[in-house]
């Protein structure tokens, strides 16, 4: 159990690193996204909103998240959203909510004492002047597969585009510069 906490330690700290070939640029949302009531999250996956509890965790997908709950649906605007940072994380928790509400979900122990799921997250800081309330998009998938161990990873550029979809597009800087 030591030795699985050790190298999941030592594997974040490498969680601010470029990887990958994504570099900071902007994320510009196409067309009218609506967050669910009772959240702060909308689920992407496979080019469309997915409800919570229906991603599917091996699968790359990513984590549209706003600053405040509501008790009806919230709706973001088309917009540009620029990339202030990214980073990268490791962790054993699929939420990407850094919000009290709803709780993050632990993933459990094997009888072995490892987890079961292993998330290799990679985290887009999102600002507009518009709609401040905008603040993260979280891409990840669960990486913890048989046999897969050597070659865990974070999701390519590429990836993360599939999960998004046409409704999203995440530009570089060389991509928007010759625009």
């Amino acid at each position: 159990m030591r030795l699985i906490a050790l190298t999941l330690l030592l594997l974040a700290g490498c969680a601010g690193a470029p990887t990958n070939g994504i570099d900071p640029g902007r994320l510009v949302l196409l067309s009218a996204q609506t967050i669910p009531p009772e959240s702060a999250t909308l689920r992407l996956q496979y080019g469309k909103p997915v409800a919570r509890n229906a991603v599917q965790e091996y699968d790359p997908f990513c984590v549209f998240e706003i600053n405040t709950v509501s008790d009806s649906p919230q709706t973001v605007r088309p917009d540009t959203f620029r990339v202030t940072r990214i980073g990268h994380s490791i962790d054993t928790i699929a939420d990407a909510s850094g919000l009290p509400y709803p709780a993050p979900i632990k993933a459990g122990l094997s009888n072995g004492q490892r987890p079961t799921h292993i998330y290799y997250k990679t985290l887009f800081w999102l600002h507009s002047e518009q709609q401040p309330g905008v603040r993260l998009l979280t891409c990840m998938s669960n990486q913890n597969l048989p046999g897969v161990y050597p070659f865990m990873r974070h999701l390519t550029l590429r990836e993360i585009r599939e999960a998004l979809g046409a409704d999203f597009r995440y530009e570089t800087k060389p991509a928007f510069t010759r625009a």
